[in-house]
């Protein structure tokens, strides 16, 4: 009778470990929500250092609030304020002007003492364009692909992850700015509520809003791809990523992720802009996204980034992918 019920167990067992995992699939209604919002009109093109870019960044706080994901920010809080010098035209010339951007920074703490020193930056960046010139009625420049669809991926994967305390702290940063110049991710080098020596990988998430007819219509593509083992190792463990099908655009360094690649960190951009002729147009609005490929391109990395949070896996530079260090 013992080894009969033996036998069960064992059986059982075996049946348990040849299940499949289920595929955890993103949110498509907190997509279109993201979307809907930061997308919207209403926000009028999110322009860097303007009050619709704050009330783009209060909105990803309190977003962050109702995850569990903890402030990172000074002060206890999810808005870090950027001080920075703008132009301004006047009859006398052009003189600086005491501007601000924002930053949104939260945190998952990580559950294991031995990787305390290999944090995990998700990253996207707020701003767009903001207002401009009229092009067939329209002034509004929304920004619906770059970069509010970078933002929604940061932030989908932000609620998939707080479900289950990774063993690596999660550091999800929201740069502003970038239109810029990259001045919201700039100022984070120096005030980084992790060093900088502690982030073992970023990843920039932006432009992720339609499918590039380059690659496969599944596919995502990794900025920089060659130059470290990151990509290659997520791949092995079931994102859709290969390698960037348009190294002549240098995207590569056109992004948030170039900024901390430059101090060393193992940095890179996951898109799939086809070069649409929206970029940097009025019409880059909801209207022309692909949702269907939002969703499916956010649900392709939710798996292999919680693999990446919970890995002993530090990913490295390649012989010579790493790029000269930024002038201190």
């Amino acid at each position: 009778m013992k080894i009969v019920c033996l036998l069960l167990v064992l059986l059982g067992s075996l049946n348990a470990a040849e299940k499949p995992r289920i595929k955890e699939h993103a949110c498509s209604a907190c997509i279109r929500a993201h979307e809907e919002f930061l997308g919207a009109d209403a926000l009028n093109g999110r322009g860097s250092g303007t009050r619709d870019e704050l009330i783009a960044a209060t909105y990803v706080a309190s977003q962050l609030r109702q995850y569990g994901i903890e402030p990172a920010a000074e002060g206890g809080s999810y808005i870090q304020a950027v001080p920075f010098a703008r132009k301004q035209s006047s009859a006398a010339g052009s003189t600086p002007a005491e501007s601000t951007t924002w930053n949104v920074l939260g945190m998952l703490r990580g559950r294991d003492p031995k990787l305390k020193k290999q944090a995990i930056l998700l990253s996207a960046h707020i701003d767009h364009l903001g207002e401009g010139r009229e092009v067939n009625g329209d002034r509004i420049y929304n920004g619906a692909d770059d970069d509010a669809s970078g933002v929604t991926a940061v932030l989908e994967l932000a609620r998939s992850l707080a479900r289950q305390k990774p063993r690596r702290t999660v550091i999800f940063a929201f740069f502003g700015a970038e239109e810029l110049g990259g001045i919201g991710s700039r100022y984070f080098l120096s005030h980084s509520p992790v060093p900088l020596n502690d982030i073992a990988a970023n990843l920039e998430f932006e432009m992720i809003g339609r499918a590039d007819p380059a690659v496969d219509s599944r596919d995502l593509w990794l900025t920089g791809y060659e130059r470290s083992n990151l990509g290659p190792e997520l791949a092995k463990h079931g994102a859709r990523l290969v390698a960037d099908p348009h190294p002549r655009e240098q995207f590569f360094q056109r992004s948030d992720n170039y900024m901390l690649a430059q101090r060393s960190v193992v940095a890179h951009t996951v898109s799939s802009f086809g070069l649409h002729k929206q970029y940097h147009q009025p019409d880059d609005d909801i209207a022309h996204l692909d949702f269907r490929h939002m969703q499916a391109a956010i649900s392709s990395m939710v798996g292999p980034v919680r693999w990446l949070v919970n890995s002993d896996f530090r990913p490295q530079w390649n012989r010579g992918g790493k790029p000269e260090p930024q002038a201190q």
